[in-house]
């Protein structure tokens, strides 16, 4: 027995059976979970890293890919500025030119209208006593009471003989009744004309001639002979002829 101090305590003894092999198995079991723990960890650590990079890489792309876009809408934009402003520059230098057109255009149509107006002038004091005129106008009686004859002759004055004047002529009686002033067409107290407009065309002269009947209380004054020429020469007539009856 082992020498034991009289009054010292005494720790008791626990024996246990000596079994090498199973510490050893144990021991080994303790380093392997840390290992295959170290080595969760590292692929757990090093998959994270991948996944990170792969998502910084493909962000990077995409930005590249952004910016790339950027560039080229930029660049077209900048295209569609500079047509743009070629464009404006085109369309004030065309509008500049337009408006000086239409200035020019207005000058020379004011000049035009000048000119139509001299020669109007002119041909008017050339046609004067040129062209249409009314060489007769003759009136006389019947042996009906209110029933008369008419003969307007219409020449050509300075004619060639080689060039037909055309036209027309309208012949109105100007005159009254109870109600007031009255004014009768030619055809309505002739039966020898059914026109108002009286067609001309001859190279000497034309003979508008027939008989006319009054009709009850209109009182004649005068008569009122408007003709137009279109042809050789534009010409216009207004003349006016009291009634006056021959023979009366």
């Amino acid at each position: 027995m082992p020498n034991v101090v009289k009054g010292s305590k005494q720790e008791k003894m626990i024996v246990v059976p000596h079994r090498p092999r199973q510490r050893f198995l144990f021991t080994a079991l303790v380093l392997l979970g840390v290992a295959v723990s170290a080595a969760g960890g590292f692929s757990y650590g090093y998959y994270k890293t991948m996944l990170a990079q792969e998502l910084e890489q493909a962000g990077r792309e995409q930005l590249q890919q952004n910016l790339e876009a950027s560039r080229v809408e930029n660049a077209d934009l900048r295209r569609q500025i500079a047509i743009l402003e070629r464009s404006s520059q085109m369309d004030q230098r065309a509008n500049a030119e337009v408006q000086a057109t239409i200035s020019g255009l207005r000058q020379r149509i004011a000049q035009l209208e000048q000119d139509i107006v001299y020669y109007r002038q002119v041909v008017a004091e050339e046609t004067e006593d040129t062209g249409l005129i009314i060489g007769q106008f003759d009136i006389s009686a019947t042996s009906e009471p209110r029933r008369f004859r008419y003969k307007l002759v219409m020449r050509q004055e300075d004619a060639d003989g080689d060039t037909f004047l055309t036209g027309h002529a309208n012949v109105n009686l100007v005159g009254s009744n109870d109600e007031g002033q009255l004014i009768l067409p030619l055809r309505d107290v002739s039966e020898d004309e059914d026109q108002l407009d009286i067609r001309l065309r001859f190279k000497y002269f034309q003979n508008i001639e027939g008989e006319l009947a009054l009709p009850e209380g209109f009182n004649p004054e005068r008569v009122q002979i408007a003709a137009v020429s279109v042809e050789p020469v534009e010409k216009n007539i207004n003349q006016n002829f009291s009634w006056v009856v021959e023979g009366e």
